[in-house]
């Protein structure tokens, strides 16, 4: 392979590698804010729910949103990451992506989304 397509593609992979670590930082801060906020507005408002003045009586559902859209959200995010990476390793013509630390990573990261949303779900504790 000519050498200035090796850095070509050397490059796309790098640029992509950087996206999908972005989009890990991303849904990882989203998890975090649907669990805090679930959390966050039992504890605040848990009086104020029982009386029904409470300012938010939504807490739960915004909460389990947030976790199940990033959750989901990442899926798709590796599911592209991996078919581009498919067409990328043809261009090199090895035929197969290799599994990347930012991939596993991020497959890590689905995991814990998945069991944050469980554990939210009324009953899961």
């Amino acid at each position: 392979m000519d050498p200035r397509v090796e850095l070509a593609v050397m490059r796309t992979e790098l640029a992509w590698d950087r996206t999908l670590l972005a989009w890990l930082r991303t849904t990882s801060a989203l998890i975090a804010a649907g669990f805090a906020f679930d959390r966050g507005t039992k504890l605040l408002h848990e009086a104020r729910l029982a009386a029904g003045t409470a300012l938010v009586r939504s807490g739960h559902l915004v909460g389990l949103t947030l976790t199940a859209t990033s959750t989901v959200l990442l899926i798709f995010v590796c599911s592209q990451y991996w078919r581009d990476m498919t067409r990328l390793e043809r261009v090199r013509c090895t035929g197969r992506a290799r599994l990347t630390p930012a991939l596993l990573a991020n497959g890590l990261l689905i995991l814990l989304g998945a069991a944050v949303f469980f554990m939210m779900l009324p009953g899961g504790e």
